[in-house]
């Protein structure tokens, strides 16, 4: 492919035309290498479309595509830029890896040539009518992320991809600094390889630590998406091309990640889109406020939405608090959704076991909390509690 166009100004038309055909755009990034940014890319644009929405990936790390072997398909060649490569009814793919003559050949390119092959990338390709283009970008704040920035018209988002230890987050830092230079959203942080889940007893260790990605996320004031723990299945996945939320479709990074996609899908096509019969339960002594104690609680108040409409209230006595009974009870009665006061992180995985989302930080009033959250108001504010507690017992201190 050239990597020059002969006539800026009607590549600049075709940009226009291809971007304006695609309804929400989002940029997967991360200010270092070796984060599972690529990883993240495939789950999200897979399980996008295994939603139900047409979804194409642009590749757009020229350096290092992986994102052809993540999906099984490193190797092929497409004589052309006009058609992305169509792996599904609802999921396309466009990467440089499949106009070079060799995968193993390096890109020895400067700004010049890199700017000119994403813009080809973007423009020349028929991209047609899409739900979601989901962009994998290269780690930093060079002249790839800087280009797509430029060249994508209105961003959704961009979603940084860390680790929990020290050097990722400062990194992840600078990625959230950068999208807010260039005015685009921060979509959230995820917090990838949190913790390892042991294949045989399910026990999870903190090799690289946890926690660093939320507490970033919260002192820079952008939305947390949330931990995906190692497995590994997920490694085997990526390296046998088939992504893990595809083929494993069950377990606590399965749930980690399907959560990651529903927030993406909430945030983008709003809220009353993803909260038809949702059920949202508070915590409460009362009956009015939100119990900040979780472990505590006599009830729950358990409300049926639709979008903003209430369709149901009920006050449900709480069972006895036993380890892990609290998460199988709410999952029994279809909760997705608990809003508390806070919680430890071993609740927090059981829950999300249970594929509930849990939303810290909530005080006071249950109907206030309510409005703020279906208005789109209110995410996380608080963090896991560290106390040693229980399975199904937190805190809010």
């Amino acid at each position: 492919m050239s990597c020059q166009s002969s006539n800026p100004d009607e590549q600049d038309i075709r940009i226009k035309n291809n971007m304006d055909k695609i309804k929400h755009k989002i940029v997967v990034m991360s200010g270092k290498g070796g984060v599972g940014k690529s990883t993240m890319s495939t789950n999200i644009a897979y399980g996008l479309s295994l939603a139900g929405k047409k979804v194409g990936i642009l590749d757009a790390d020229l350096h290092g595509p992986n994102i052809p072997l993540m999906l099984g398909v490193e190797g092929t060649k497409l004589p052309s830029l006009e058609e992305p490569l169509k792996l599904s009814d609802n999921l396309k793919v466009v990467s440089l890896s499949f106009y070079l003559e060799n995968s193993n050949d390096p890109i020895v390119w400067r700004g010049p040539a890199k700017i000119g092959a994403i813009r080809q990338l973007l423009g020349d390709v028929n991209w047609g009518e899409l739900d979601y283009l989901v962009v994998d970008l290269p780690p930093g704040t060079g002249d790839e992320p800087l280009t797509i920035a430029q060249t994508l018209g209105k961003v959704d988002g961009s979603i940084i991809v860390t680790t929990p230890q020290d050097v990722a987050i400062l990194d992840s830092r600078k990625s959230v600094k950068f999208s807010k230079m260039v005015k685009m959203p921060v979509m959230g942080i995820v917090e990838n390889m949190s913790g390892f889940v042991c294949p045989h007893c399910d026990e999870r260790i903190d090799i690289f630590k946890t926690g660093g990605g939320e507490k970033a996320a919260q002192e820079m004031d952008v939305a947390f998406l949330g931990k995906i723990p190692m497995t590994a299945e997920m490694v085997e996945a990526g390296d046998e091309g088939k992504p893990y939320i595809f083929s494993k479709q069950e377990g606590v990074a399965y749930n980690a990640l399907n959560s990651v996609i529903t927030s993406i899908i909430n945030k983008t096509e709003g809220v009353k889109e993803t909260m038809n019969n949702l059920k949202i339960a508070f915590p409460t002594n009362n009956g009015e406020t939100v119990e900040s104690h979780f472990g505590h609680c006599k009830q729950f108040a358990i409300y049926t939405m639709n979008g903003k409409e209430i369709l149901s209230r009920e006050l449900v006595d709480a069972p006895p608090h036993e380890p892990g009974l609290l998460p199988k009870f709410l999952g029994e009665l279809k909760v997705n959704t608990i809003i508390t006061g806070g919680m430890g992180q071993r609740a927090i995985d059981l829950f999300t076991v249970q594929n509930i989302d849990v939303i810290l930080g909530a005080a006071g009033n249950i109907d206030s909390n309510l409005k703020e959250y279906t208005g789109g108001e209110l995410c996380s504010k608080g963090s896991a509690c560290s106390h040693n507690h229980d399975e199904g017992h937190s805190c809010s201190h």
